[in-house]
């Protein structure tokens, strides 16, 4: 319950936040302008309507989560109303496990009305809408979820600034692991093979959840995959918020 006061009053501010409004603006705009694009397309215009649609969402969504999710601890610490919250009967886990869930219901937000608006871009543009693009939409969402557990753990110990650097080095990171693992396969180098070793079991493989361009181009998205996505989202995010946790706990504010 602490949890979800704190979750409430996070997502509370979040929207308020002028940063949330910009980005949610700039990402409808974004998903609406596939509407403009969409008759310079002659042949393919259902593809690349869905292209930039799911992609747009995405990036929006990232993009909210760095600028407002990297301040919000920072933000309490400043203000030192972190010391007022942290002197009731709330423990840290409590704690941020509140502004996890706070950031995450925020971003569902965004992502939902994000997700109205594409399908009225693919009435407009009559592209035809498939329950697959909610598949695609879901990994997104649960790429999303993970990053938003590595805003938080970073935002347990660092800076805003570094805070965006690091979350935004994971994801790009976390995007290629796939492809260092291939590169060391073929340089044959031990150093590589151990760096790709390292990234795959710490860093998040955020490429596990793109499954875009399956669904743009009607390939089958298996639903084992689906399956062993969403786990792997929960559990990876379980255990980044038990570090951010031993952390946080160290951490001392005057």
């Amino acid at each position: 319950m602490k949890s979800i006061l704190l979750a409430t009053t996070t997502f509370r501010e979040a929207v308020r936040d002028r940063v949330f409004g910009l980005v949610a603006a700039f990402g409808l705009l974004l998903v609406l302008s596939t509407v403009i694009i969409s008759p310079l397309t002659v042949g393919a215009r259902g593809k690349i309507v869905t292209d930039i649609g799911l992609a747009s969402i995405s990036l929006f969504s990232l993009l909210m989560v760095l600028f407002v999710g990297s301040g919000m601890v920072h933000k309490e610490i400043d203000r030192r109303t972190i010391m007022t919250i942290l002197s009731k009967p709330i423990s840290r886990l409590d704690y941020l496990l509140g502004k996890y869930l706070g950031l995450w219901a925020t971003l569902f937000v965004m992502m939902a009305a994000m997700t109205l608006i594409f399908a009225c871009a693919c009435a407009l543009t009559e592209a035809e809408w498939k329950p697959t693009y909610l598949v695609a939409l879901g990994m997104a969402l649960c790429e999303m979820t993970v990053v938003t557990a590595v805003v938080v753990f970073f935002s347990s110990f660092t800076t805003p600034v570094l805070t965006s650097l690091f979350t935004l080095a994971t994801f790009i990171v976390g995007h290629a692991i796939g492809d260092l693992e291939r590169f060391a396969m073929v340089t044959g180098s031990a150093g590589m093979e151990r760096a790709a070793d390292i990234s795959r079991f710490v860093l998040p493989n955020l490429d596990l959840f793109n499954v875009r361009n399956a669904v743009v181009h009607d390939l089958p998205v298996h639903s084992e995959h689906v399956v062993w996505a969403v786990v792997y989202a929960l559990l990876y995010s379980a255990v980044l918020l038990a570090i951010s946790d031993l952390l946080f706990r160290r951490r001392e504010f005057k």
